[in-house]
């Protein structure tokens, strides 16, 4: 088989439109440990713009892989298909690209018992992600709505200038030195996100379902902001004046620094992770200073967790899910904002998960990746997904 061709089949198989016998033409070449130089190649090629990254689990790979052979198996041919085989060296590799490739493919296990269910019943409701939108409330009371297609000044309050640049950045200009302070608030909605540089040039994220309620301009001497949702920091270096981010009852102090706040009210704590810089996270008497790599977590005390995985934690701002060995309903909570559904589940899963992927994936190439890690099944009834063994 042809390199092109073979990535050809690949494609359309995690498309889900790869018609029966063409499925069994790509099986029975997967099964060739001849051609694992061709496959590995194609399997490159196919990865090189798409949305999924290798697991780490070399067991979780093997697992999968053979998983999908099986199941494909079944769909194409039962009888005709030898069983799946171990493979080592360079087929470990392919193996590990091959799982990812084949994430989004008609592919579905639990444990030990065959569904025949098909992924088009998901794709037919398909969900697109969530994409740059929020609201600034003026302190007025005036509403605007931002997306990433607006340009230029937006409002005037006393000396300072409100203005959208062309990557949907918010931009505050002006030293508000002629008038009194005054507040604003950008609120993102379930499905929407948002970047805004502060009077001072503090950079802030806010994901999904959050708002950020902060001056126009800084008094002098203080910088107090209070958020909900998630909100992520880098905040410009002021000596003379501390930046104060105030969520939930909890008082996150600094000077110049990155950290990320997640404040949401259906989380069981107040979390706020430190990249770099100090902190200081105060709540109802009592505080923790945090190291770069620790997260301080307020519930009715503070706990402070290190060596935490920044890098998946951030991941929500530089566009991708990234989730290693959590449970399901945690994902599940992050994908119901981004994608703004409601999830229900039927049944009680204690399995945990991973998972790495592109937020910019309709929302039924994500669950299918879920899917594919075995034990759930997921339905999707227009804006609700229902979890099911």
């Amino acid at each position: 088989m042809e390199q092109a061709h073979l990535k050809t089949l690949l494609q359309r198989y995690l498309d889900n439109s790869l018609p029966p016998e063409e499925l069994k033409e790509l099986i029975a070449h997967l099964q060739q440990d001849a051609q694992q130089d061709t496959l590995l190649q194609a399997v490159q090629q196919a990865l090189a713009g798409g949305a999924y990254a290798v697991p780490t689990d070399a067991a979780q790979k093997d697992a999968i892989f053979r998983n999908i052979l099986q199941k494909a198996a079944e769909q194409a041919a039962p009888a005709a298909l030898q069983p799946v085989k171990h493979r080592s060296g360079l087929w470990k590799a392919a193996v590990a690209a091959m799982v990812i490739v084949l994430a989004g493919a008609a592919a579905y296990f639990t444990a030990g018992h065959r569904r025949t269910s098909h992924t088009p019943a998901l794709a037919r409701q398909d969900v697109l992600p969530g994409v740059n939108k929020a609201v600034l409330i003026l302190a007025d009371g005036r509403r605007i709505t931002l997306d990433s297609a607006a340009r230029g000044t937006l409002a005037q309050q006393g000396d300072v200038t409100i203005s959208q640049t062309g990557n949907g950045q918010l931009d505050y200009n002006g030293s508000g030195a002629n008038g009194k302070v005054v507040y604003n608030t950008v609120a993102t909605p379930r499905g929407g996100q948002f970047r805004i540089t502060l009077p001072d040039g503090t950079k802030v994220w806010l994901n999904a379902a959050s708002s950020l309620h902060f001056p126009t301009a800084f008094p002098a001497g203080e910088r107090n902001v209070e958020v909900t949702g998630e909100v992520y920091f880098e905040v410009a270096p002021q000596a003379a004046a501390p930046f104060v981010v105030t969520a939930r009852g909890t008082a996150v102090t600094v000077l110049g620094t990155r950290f990320n706040v997640n404040a949401y009210t259906d989380e069981a704590s107040v979390n706020t992770t430190l990249l770099e810089g100090s902190v200081r996270v105060a709540h109802q008497g009592h505080a923790v200073t945090l190291k770069p790599g620790e997260q301080a977590q307020v519930k009715e005390g503070i706990r402070v967790l290190d060596n935490v995985d920044t890098e998946a934690l951030m991941a929500w701002k530089n566009g991708r899910f990234s989730c290693n060995d959590i449970p399901l309903e945690d994902i599940m909570r992050q994908i119901s904002r981004w994608y703004n559904v409601q999830v229900v589940f039927e049944d009680q899963i204690t399995d945990t998960y991973s998972i790495e992927i592109s937020r910019d994936v309709p929302l039924s190439k994500l669950l299918r990746f879920l899917e594919l890690s075995g034990g759930v099944h997921f339905e999707v009834n227009e804006k609700t997904i229902i979890v099911k063994k």
